[in-house]
Order: structure tokens, then C-alpha cells, then sequence
């Protein structure tokens, strides 16, 4: 069964068509704004972490294609290194984003996420999560994510998790103006560990169709052995 999963999932990312179109460029690394690729758009995406409670780095490697203007699919490669251990695939994903109503500025807009995860060595997971955006007409971004996680097995507990972020442009005075730079905020509360982890974020465009956005989310309490967890996202358009 994972067999044909992991098959699936690598067939998608090949059949899909290519055409000239921008995606949408993410504010935050741990919470996910409505906006996403709309109709055509597709993306390549890198997303490195380093969790400091388990010594542990990940790297995802996404190709996002907008497959309406409302759906967007998204396989991944899932590589991870624990300890002094080698960097190795452990996983597939397959992600799918939904938004609901019309973008509309000062107005919250909802949209769902669902993601099937298959473990190479280990049991298969589900993920669903509820976004809420609401966008200033100047540019800013409040975003809040409910998160539900599930392990695909008998008698396994629901993991639920919230955050939320603030961004806005840093681009318009100063020795920042002219460049394209955001910056802001996030919050993370795991309500099943009580681990809860908050810092800062920034994006900047690296070349036109390169952006990157980084955020370091420091240990607000120590439930869990909680530590620090980096994450960087790097977009790639085209």
C-alpha cells in the first residue's frame, strides 16, 4: 500500500503541466496564510528545520501546483537526520489546500488543509488544519492555524496545536526601501505537550523568483524539554 502511496505521489509531481505564472510568497515558516497558488501557478519548495529538544534536523523538498483557483496539490520528499546520524528519506507527503470565499482586504478568510503522510519505517499520519487570514490594505498579514494530527493506527491520540503569525512589508523607508523585505512574528502552542514556542520572522526576495522566509521560535516555557526550533523556507517560482 505505501508502495503505490509513495508512487503516486512522485507521478504527480511529473504529470502535471507547466506554465509561466507566480505563486504566492509565504510570511510565515510554521503557520500557513489562505493565500496559495491559484490555477497553473506552481513552486518548488525547500523547508530545512532544526528542532533543538531532539537534536534533530528535517529537510522537505515541495512541488506546489495550483491545480484550480480554489485547490492546490502539493507531494513532498521527506528527509531527516537525528543525532550524529546520516540525513535519509523517511517520508512521503501528500498535501491538499482549499480556500474558501473571495479575498476581500480587513475580512477573514478560511480555508482548510489536509496532509496524508507515509513513513517509511514507521506508522502513516494524517494532518488537517483550519487557516484563518486577515490582510490590511496595506500589505499586512495576521494569519491563525488550527492543527489536528493523527498517527493512522488503533487506540493513537489526537495531537492538536495552534498558531499564529503577524507580517508586514519593512520595505518602505529607511535603508530597507526599494528592497523587498517582511518581517513580524509567531506563536506556537502545542496543547497536547503544552510545549509553547514564540520569535521572530523574516522574508526577503533573494532574486525574482527566489523568496525566502526564516523564523527562530524560542522556548517560552520548558514543558516537554522544549528548546528552540529554527526553520527556513526557500520558494522557487517558475
Amino acid at each position: 500500500m505505501k508502495n503505490k502511496v509513495i508512487g503516486a505521489v512522485l507521478a504527480l509531481g511529473c504529470a502535471l503541466p507547466v506554465q509561466n505564472a507566480q505563486a504566492h510568497r509565504r510570511d510565515f515558516p510554521f503557520t500557513y496564510d489562505w493565500q496559495q497558488p491559484s490555477k497553473g501557478e506552481k513552486e518548488i519548495e525547500l523547508k530545512s528545520r532544526y528542532r533543538g529538544r531532539d537534536n534533530g534536523f528535517q529537510q522537505e523538498i515541495e512541488f506546489e501546483y495550483g491545480i484550480s483557483d480554489r485547490l492546490m496539490l502539493a507531494p513532498y520528499l521527506v528527509f531527516e537526520k537525528n543525532g550524529n546520524g546520516d540525513l535519509k528519506l523517511e517520508a512521503f507527503k501528500l498535501e491538499g489546500r482549499y480556500q474558501l470565499g473571495e479575498y476581500k482586504a480587513n475580512s477573514w478568510l478560511p480555508g482548510l488543509y489536509l496532509e496524508y503522510e507515509a513513513v517509511r519505517k514507521d506508522t502513516d499520519e494524517a494532518e488537517g488544519k483550519l487557516i484563518l487570514s486577515r490582510y490590511g490594505k496595506k500589505g499586512d498579514d495576521f494569519s491563525f492555524n488550527y492543527i489536528v494530527e493523527r498517527e493512522l493506527k488503533n487506540g493513537a491520540e489526537f495531537e492538536n496545536v495552534y498558531s499564529f503569525g503577524y507580517a508586514r512589508s519593512l520595505s518602505d523607508k529607511g535603508f530597507l526601501a526599494r528592497r523587498d523585505v517582511r518581517g513580524g512574528f509567531e506563536w506556537i502552542h502545542n496543547l497536547s505537550s503544552g510545549r509553547i514556542n514564540a520569535g521572530p520572522v523574516l522574508g526577503l526576495a533573494a532574486s525574482k523568483n527566489v523568496w525566502l522566509v526564516g523564523g527562530w521560535a524560542f522556548p517560552v516555557n520548558s514543558r516537554g524539554g522544549n528548546k528552540s526550533e529554527v526553520r527556513l523556507l526557500a520558494e522557487y517560482e517558475f
